[in-house]
């Protein structure tokens, strides 16, 4: 069974993407401690921003 899927929102993955612009790619707790970016990913755990980060690490390379 396991939790369900939350779809991302376009707010959450450009939130993501600026944490890692100001943190750095493995840095996801930082991410959701920091002010600028907690109030947008209050549904997300570190796990979460971990895998949707590597998706859209290969979408955008071309690969997959």
């Amino acid at each position: 069974m396991g939790n369900q899927k939350q779809i991302w929102t376009a707010e959450e993955e450009e939130t993501l993407l600026a944490g890692v612009a100001k943190h750095s790619p493995g840095k996801w707790k930082n991410i959701l401690e920091d002010p600028d970016f907690a109030p947008h990913l209050p549904r997300r755990s570190n796990i979460d921003l971990k895998d949707k980060w590597r998706n859209l690490s290969v979408s955008t390379s071309g690969q997959g």
